[in-house]
């Protein structure tokens, strides 16, 4: 019997994300990359393969690489959506094209070469005919760069239940683990003013006193975004929106403010509510105000971090340097993705490592070809450290 790593081709690996690169599968039009999904783990013999519905999406699909049901369980994760194409492609965006060491395409790195990764990590083991002492749940979600609404079908299926790790290739740099990432809220501010004829002044202009607000919330210093000393980072915020007013004859009574702000973990999003509200009254503005967050369809995906320490973090640290060579840092994402769900609704603890590339959700995004296959015998490595074997 061949050992999984070794089975791990870069031919096929390369196979697998030429293929997924040329399904078209920008959100929510997902059902086609879907479809190919779910027949792939049909014909892998996976178990239990199942397609969860999720709203004006393509559907979430499922299967199990079985084991014992009294071992541990680890998922890998991938989601199968992109961003659609930007202009100033050099290529044609769906069609993978290779130059060198690079795999152009969209969603080449984010995350369809992940994906390659994943698929050839999971085909190298059932080839191999390991068995494991756990079992293995493979998922692939839609909707991920929009509402993470495939990433909560798994959780509303109870697919997570009794599930001890997660692993996803989202991408990555050279030697990075990520091992957890901040939060993201979005804060809507409504301003209300009083109004009366522009001409002949007076009221209380709401679009006035949003626009101090802006200026107050944005100014240097008068909102502390907090810094993590052991990441190296801070938190962020950014005005997204600012909406009043109109062509009439009137002193607009009604504004809205929306902004992005991104937390560190050990942060709450009702401190971050208290700081705004400190940075409104510190402007003077003149009418009133209300401040909610987080309107959406599934819950906000709020900041987590896994334990350094953790047995997820050192298998995986453990087995890229085996394939890399180098020494492995940590690091903290910049932004969310169903991996912030996963993590912190679905209870897994969850890490990402993925292969290398560039413009990433951008034009002439690719991945690194060369980092494909060390990526994907890190995956198989891990789970069988992870999972153990029972032959």
């Amino acid at each position: 019997m061949s050992h999984p790593f070794e089975l791990i081709d870069e031919a096929r690996l390369l196979e697998l994300a030429e293929t997924l690169v040329s399904i078209s599968s920008v959100t929510n039009n997902e059902h086609e990359i879907s479809g190919w999904i779910y027949d792939h783990f049909r014909s892998l013999g996976l178990e239990g393969v199942k397609r969860l519905p999720v709203e004006e999406s393509g559907d979430t699909v499922a299967g199990w690489l079985e084991g014992p049901v009294d071992g541990p369980t680890l998922m890998f994760n991938f989601h199968m959506d992109t961003f659609d194409a930007f202009e100033g492609w050099e290529t044609e965006p769906f069609k993978p094209t290779r130059k060198g060491d690079r795999l152009y395409g969209v969603g080449a790195h984010d995350m369809k070469g992940g994906a390659a990764c994943l698929l050839g990590a999971v085909e190298a083991l059932v080839e191999s005919g390991v068995e494991l002492g756990g079992r293995l749940l493979v998922t692939a979600t839609s909707d991920e760069e929009n509402w993470s609404r495939g990433a909560h079908a798994l959780i509303e299926a109870g697919l997570l239940e009794g599930c001890d790790y997660c692993m996803v290739p989202e991408p990555s740099s050279p030697g990075e683990i990520t091992i957890g990432q901040r939060g993201r809220h979005v804060f809507h501010i409504t301003f209300h003013g009083r109004t009366v004829h522009a001409a002949y002044g007076g009221g209380v202009n709401a679009v006035v006193d949003a626009a101090k607000a802006v200026a107050s919330i944005s100014e240097p210093g008068v909102i502390d975004l907090g810094y993590d000393e052991g990441f190296g980072m801070g938190g962020s915020l950014c005005v997204i929106g600012l909406q009043g007013g109109g062509t009439l004859i009137l002193v607009p009574e009604l504004a809205e403010v929306h902004i992005d702000r991104h937390i560190l973990p050990g942060e709450t999003v009702e401190g971050a509510a208290q700081q705004i509200r400190s940075a409104i009254e510190r402007a003077g503005i003149d009418g009133s105000y209300e401040i909610s967050w987080d309107e959406r369809p599934t819950p906000a995906p709020t900041s987590f971090v896994v334990p350094r320490d953790s047995t997820l973090v050192q298998t995986l640290k453990r087995n890229l340097e085996k394939e890399t060579g180098l020494d492995v840092v940590f690091v903290l994402g910049r932004s969310v993705a169903d991996t912030n769900h996963i993590a912190v609704h679905g209870g897994v603890p969850t890490v990402i490592l993925g292969p290398t590339g560039g413009n990433t959700c951008e034009a002439n995004e690719y991945v690194n070809i060369s980092s494909l296959a060390p990526v994907a015998r890190t995956y198989v490595r891990s789970a069988l450290d992870l999972l153990g074997t029972n032959n």
